[in-house]
C-alpha cells in the first residue's frame, strides 16, 4: 500500500506541481573532503546521505575557480562566452555577467518560481543592475565579493586601492545587525526562514551559496574560523595539522547545515516534490600563495587554479524522489553549465526558448542514466595561455600548458592534501549516516531505504584511489613545452602523458579546442577603480558607479561625492589580481 501511495504522489509531482529546487554550493571544497569518496577524516553524514540515496554525478566538471564556475552555472554557457574565463572578480573591477545574457533565476521566474539566493554572489556589483536582486532573485541575503570573514562579514583585499569593508546585504540594504553569528549558521538560518515562509502553491528555487570552506580574510588561523575552537580541538584532535583541523570543523558545520535544510523541507512537507543538488564550485586550495584552506583533492592531481582533475573534477550529488532509478552512480559526463537547461527542463520549461547554449540538459541522464554529452571544454584562458578539453565520452583529456605564478614557477600541479585513510583517523561511521537528519527525512518518503551494505558497496565503487597508477609522484608534468594527453579511464590521476603514443587523438582534440579559441570573448583588463574603496562609503562595499551608490554620509557631514577629488584613474593590477580568489 505504501508503494502505491508513493507512486501516486510522484505522479502528482510529475504531472501537477513544478518541483522545488534547492541548490547547495560549497566553496573551494576538495574531492577528498567528503566521506563518500573514501576518506575517513571529515565526517559528512548528510552530504553522504544525499549521495547514497540519490545520484552521484561521478564525472561532473566545474570551472577551475570561483567566478568562472558561477558564470557557467548561472548562464548555461562556458565562461569564455561572458569574458569570465580568467581570474575571479576583485572588489574594484567593473565587470559582470553581461545583462543581455539570461541567467538561471530569470529563466525559472518565467516558469513561476520564487527565487532566492543566500550566500555568495561574486559575478559583479559595480552597478546595481549587476547585483542579485536585479538578476532574477526575488530575495538576496549574502555577500557580493569572493569571501568575507566568518564572524564580522568584512572583506579585506589589500591592493593599490586597499579595499577593506563590510559586505553583507539583505536585499538592497546592509545587514549590519547580524555581526557575531557564524556565517554558516547565519546562512542556514536564513535558508530555513525562506523555506518556512514559502507559499507551497508556488514552486521554490533556493540557491545556498556557502562561504564554507573557503578561507576567510587573512592567511593565518583566523582565516579558518570555527564556531568554537576548544570544541574543534576536542572533537577533531586526531587531525594533526591545526589548519587542517579547523578546516575539518568548517566542513562538518557545512554538513550539519545541509541536514538542517533537508529536515526543514521535510517539516514543510515539500521534500517529496523537491530536487536537491549538492556541488562544489571547484577543488581545494591546499597550499600555495594566498587563501589556502588546507582542503584535499587527493588522489587527484592539481589544486584550484589548475585545469587538472583536482581542480575541475567536481563533487556532486543529486537527490529527488522524482528519480525513480536512484540510488546509483552516474559515470556520464556533466558540466556545471548544464544546470541551467537541466533545471529548466525539470521545471517543465519549453527548451526551444533557451536558444543555443553550451550547456546540455542532463535531466534524462539523471533520471535514466543516459549520456547527454560526449565532450566538454574545461577552459581557455587566452591571457595566461593555458587550456584543456575532454573528449571521446570522457576518456581523453588534452591539457595545453599549466597555471603559472607571475615569476613562471609552479606549485599548483602537485598531488596535495591529506589522504584521510591513515590509522590516526576514525573508522567510517555508517550509523551516523543512517541516523543523519538527511537520511531520516528521506526515509519518511521512500520505500527504498538504504542499508549498511548499500553504503559499503557504493563507497568502494566511488573511491578512485585504487584506480590511480602506482607511479604517482609530485614531480611537475610540464604541459607547456609539449601538450599533455591523459587517458582518464585508465589514469584518472593524470600521472602519464600519452601524447606521443596517440598523436592523432591529441590533434583532433586540439582542433576542437582551437574552434573555441576562435569564438571566445576576450577578458577585460583586471583593473582596480580607486572610487570603489569602501572608505568612501563609511566602510561599506557599494555599487560605486551608481550616482546614488552610498546611502551614508561621511563623518563631518561630507557626502561620498566630496571625495571625488581622489583620482578616478584605474590602476592596472594584473599581477596583484592573483591575490584575490
Amino acid at each position: 500500500m505504501f508503494k502505491i501511495l508513493l507512486n501516486l504522489n510522484l505522479l502528482v509531482c510529475v504531472f501537477g506541481r513544478k518541483p522545488n529546487i534547492v541548490f547547495i554550493l560549497s566553496d573551494d571544497m576538495g574531492w577528498n573532503d567528503v566521506g563518500f569518496h573514501g576518506s575517513n577524516q571529515i565526517p559528512t553524514p548528510n552530504i553522504d546521505a544525499l549521495a547514497y540515496n540519490g545520484v552521484v554525478m561521478n564525472r561532473y566538471y566545474t570551472q577551475h575557480i570561483c567566478t568562472p564556475s558561477r558564470a557557467a552555472l548561472l548562464t548555461g554557457n562556458y565562461p569564455i562566452r561572458s569574458a569570465m574565463q580568467g581570474y575571479p572578480l576583485k572588489p574594484g573591477e567593473n565587470r559582470s555577467i553581461p545583462t543581455e545574457m539570461s541567467v538561471l533565476p530569470e529563466r525559472l521566474k518565467e516558469l513561476g518560481y520564487k527565487t532566492h539566493l543566500v550566500g555568495k554572489w561574486h559575478v559583479g556589483f559595480s552597478y546595481k543592475k549587476y547585483t542579485p536582486n536585479e538578476r532574477g532573485f526575488d530575495t538576496f541575503f549574502g555577500y557580493w565579493n569572493g569571501f568575507i570573514s566568518y564572524v564580522n562579514y568584512n572583506m579585506q583585499y589589500y591592493n593599490e586601492v586597499g579595499n577593506d569593508g563590510f559586505d553583507l546585504h539583505e536585499n538592497t540594504a546592509y545587514a549590519k545587525n547580524y555581526e557575531g553569528t557564524y556565517a554558516t549558521n547565519l546562512f542556514t538560518d536564513k535558508s530555513l526562514e525562506i523555506i518556512d515562509n514559502h507559499d507551497t502553491n508556488e514552486p521554490l528555487f533556493l540557491m545556498i551559496s556557502h562561504l564554507a570552506p573557503h578561507a576567510g580574510n587573512e592567511d593565518n588561523m583566523n582565516a579558518l574560523t570555527t564556531p568554537d575552537l576548544d570544541e574543534t580541538n576536542k572533537k577533531f584532535g586526531y587531525v594533526e595539522d591545526p589548519r587542517r583541523r579547523n578546516y575539518t570543523d568548517i566542513v562538518y558545520q557545512l554538513d550539519k547545515s545541509i541536514g538542517r535544510v533537508v529536515e526543514k523541507l521535510s517539516e514543510k512537507k515539500i521534500l517529496e516534490n523537491s530536487i536537491i543538488i549538492y556541488s562544489n564550485d571547484n577543488g581545494a586550495q591546499t597550499s600555495g600563495d594566498f587563501h589556502m584552506n588546507s582542503g584535499s583533492n587527493w588522489p587527484l592531481r592539481g589544486q584550484k587554479f589548475t585545469l587538472f582533475e583536482g581542480s575541475v573534477r567536481g563533487t556532486c550529488a543529486v537527490y529527488s524522489p522524482l528519480i525513480k532509478n536512484a540510488p546509483y552512480v552516474n559515470e556520464n559526463l556533466m558540466h556545471i553549465s548544464d544546470w541551467l537547461p537541466t533545471l529548466y527542463e525539470a521545471a517543465g520549461g519549453d527548451m526551444s526558448k533557451l536558444g543555443i547554449l553550451d550547456g546540455i540538459s542532463q535531466w534524462d541522464n539523471i533520471l535514466n542514466n543516459k549520456a547527454s554529452r560526449n565532450e566538454l571544454l574545461v577552459n581557455i584562458d587566452e591571457r595566461l595561455k593555458y587550456s584543456a578539453y575532454i573528449d571521446y565520452s570522457g576518456q581523453y583529456k588534452l591539457v595545453n600548458s599549466s597555471y603559472q605564478r607571475p615569476d613562471g614557477s609552479n606549485v599548483y600541479d602537485v598531488y596535495a592534501g591529506d589522504t584521510g585513510r591513515g590509522a590516526n583517523n576514525p573508522k567510517y561511521n555508517i550509523s551516523e549516516i543512517l541516523e543523519s537528519p538527511t537520511n531520516l527525512a528521506i526515509s519518511k518518503i521512500t520505500a527504498k531505504t538504504i542499508t549498511k551494505q548499500n553504503i559499503i558497496d557504493a563507497r568502494t565503487n566511488l573511491d578512485i584511489s585504487g584506480r590511480c597508477r602506482q607511479n604517482i609522484s609530485n614531480k611537475m608534468i610540464d604541459c607547456k613545452e609539449k601538450m599533455c594527453l591523459f587517458d582518464l579511464f585508465d589514469d584518472p590521476c593524470e600521472t602519464t602523458n600519452i601524447i606521443d603514443e596517440f598523436p592523432e587523438i591529441g590533434k583532433k582534440i586540439s582542433i576542437k579546442m582551437q574552434d573555441y579559441y576562435n569564438v571566445l570573448v576576450p577578458q577585460k583588463p583586471n583593473v582596480d577603480d580607486q572610487t570603489s574603496n569602501p572608505k568612501l562609503c563609511d566602510g561599506y562595499y557599494f555599487s560605486w558607479l551608481e550616482e546614488d551608490a552610498c546611502p551614508f554620509k561621511k563623518s563631518g557631514g561630507d557626502t561620498l561625492y566630496s571625495y571625488t577629488m581622489i583620482s578616478t584613474a584605474l590602476v592596472l593590477s594584473l599581477t596583484l589580481s592573483l591575490y584575490y580568489f
